[in-house]
């Protein structure tokens, strides 16, 4: 061996080092996790729809309470919706599963509002136009 590898070479380790860095990056990443927490509460996605996407979780909704012959869900529809003259009226008195195929060619005027929505009851999709009304801020499901 020689000489430069025996030698010991002497490490200063009475420099202290800093907590600083460490505890600013923590801080920082603290500040944006509470913003994006913030953020989340004050407007939750299902809120950052267009009224076309809003009109489409309505018709999902009313499909959901009515699928497998359910009850109607009052929260679903407008006030004085009658079932006799509902958009899923021969699909329901069949009693099978349904499912939203998709909304198209939506009409919004103020609080009401249009739409042809497909839906699959049996494998077999129907279109029909459905009517909307927007009450507190939710479209609901009327029959005209």
């Amino acid at each position: 061996m020689s000489d430069v590898d025996d030698q010991a070479v002497p490490i200063d380790q009475d420099e202290a080092r800093s907590m600083l860095p460490f505890l600013l990056a923590a801080g920082i990443l603290v500040l944006v996790v509470i913003g994006i927490v913030i953020a989340t509460l004050m407007s939750p996605a299902e809120k950052n729809l267009t009224d076309s996407g809003q009109l489409a979780v309505a018709a999902r909704n009313f499909i959901q309470s009515r699928s497998d012959g359910g009850a109607l869900d009052p929260a679903v529809v407008c006030k004085g919706f009658d079932d006799n003259r509902s958009p899923l009226k021969t699909a329901v008195e069949g009693g099978p599963k349904l499912d939203i195929v998709g909304l198209a060619d939506s009409k919004i005027d103020g609080d009401r509002a249009t739409a042809a929505v497909t839906f699959r009851a049996d494998s077999h999709d129907t279109t029909a136009t459905w009517a909307f009304t927007r009450a507190d801020g939710n479209w609901l499901v009327c029959n005209s």
